[in-house]
């Protein structure tokens, strides 16, 4: 049976938690195996620890310091927006609204029809960045369906994970997401529809299952999507929509077999927060995860990592049609891991600063 997720649960949420507040007491007395080592990270801005000189901290953080700013324009944009007069459209609209997301910025896109356990239960009070103060509060299901969307991150960034390079890619498509999800939502009002969209300061909805239910991939042993096309350096956004469209399915391309084969992200995790061990999550089939192992990790080294995405064979790219002849195929999908690992090793790590990050005088 499937459950709703609580956003008072994820990491995120509980390292915002204070130390002498009522949210702070009510949520450890009913976790309180968790209080110990939610501790132990609180408080810790992610770039104190960065290892970088302060000329390049002062040159370099402010290219996206200013990006909560923006995401709060585009959501009260959206909030704010009127709706138009209603205007039917049949469901071949579907074509039209996926081709129409694209050309906003998306790759690719999947259509959900709602479910109550699709949404959080709470909000986990993660919303600052747009001046909500909602923790706590019971989400209510308001919207019928979802668009779901991809944008891929590059891999020349993403290939220096987990150097800053890695965060610095990662905060850009988090502002491409948010930015894709606000032109959508305000057409779809313009049309009569509410909608709102999904960014990294304000989510209704996990995104991972939500992806998965919409057809962009499979569910990886990091607990990643796992794009055929992009691995999973991608980033995913969603519009909550009223406009009724007919449903994508799930998608199979042999992920489950390939993972328990490969497991790179595994032996590549510097925090050894990623099992080989799967579980069921509310009525879904993830790996165990250790997020408070994780999450030190960012605040030790003043970067969110990404050497989970970079390690994983599908980032780096497997032809279309390998992966349509290794689904049922495991002597396939070893000599496709075993190339891999010939040619980059345990992971394809470029320890070459980019220009953009590159202090004059220093290689």
């Amino acid at each position: 049976m499937k459950t709703k997720y609580d956003e008072r649960n994820i990491i995120f949420s509980r390292a915002r938690l204070k130390k002498g507040t009522k949210n702070y007491h009510d949520y450890y007395k009913t976790h309180p195996q968790l209080r110990k080592e939610d501790d132990a990270i609180r408080g810790m801005n992610i770039h104190d620890k960065l290892r970088r000189s302060k000329t390049f901290k002062e040159r370099f953080l402010p290219i996206h310091a200013n990006n909560n700013r923006l995401l709060k324009t585009l959501h009260d944009t959206v909030e704010q927006a009127p709706l138009g007069n209603r205007i039917d459209v049949p469901e071949t609209f579907k074509t039209n609204i996926k081709a129409i997301t694209k050309h906003y910025g998306a790759k690719e896109v999947g259509i959900v029809k709602l479910k109550d356990e699709h949404y959080y239960s709470h909000f986990g009070g993660t919303n600052e960045a747009l001046n909500l103060d909602n923790y706590g509060e019971k989400i209510t299901p308001s919207y019928t369906h979802a668009i779901v969307y991809l944008i891929p991150m590059d891999l020349t960034y993403i290939n220096r994970a987990p150097d800053y390079e890695e965060q610095l890619e990662t905060e850009n498509i988090y502002l491409n997401i948010a930015y894709t999800g606000a032109r959508l939502a305000l057409y779809l009002k313009s049309l009569g529809y509410p909608s709102t969209f999904q960014s990294e300061a304000f989510y209704l909805t996990p995104l991972v299952p939500l992806a998965y239910d919409a057809g962009l991939g499979q569910i990886g042993m990091s607990n990643h999507i796992v794009n055929p096309t992009y691995g999973d350096r991608v980033r995913l956004g969603a519009v909550l929509t009223n406009l009724a469209l007919p449903e994508d399915k799930p998608i199979d391309f042999g992920l489950e077999k390939f993972c328990k084969r490969c497991a790179l992200c595994v032996m590549n995790c510097p925090s050894r927060s990623i099992k080989p061990h799967q579980r069921m999550v509310n009525g879904r089939t993830f790996y165990k995860f250790t997020d408070v192992t994780c999450f030190k990790l960012w605040k030790n080294t003043g970067t969110d990592c990404g050497t989970c995405i970079q390690s994983c064979p599908f980032t780096q790219g497997i032809d279309q049609e390998t992966i349509e002849n290794m689904l049922n195929d495991t002597t396939l999908m070893d000599t496709v891991i075993q190339n891999h690992i010939e040619k980059y090793g345990r992971r394809k790590y470029n320890k070459a600063p980019l220009p953009i990050v590159r202090l004059e005088g220093t290689k």
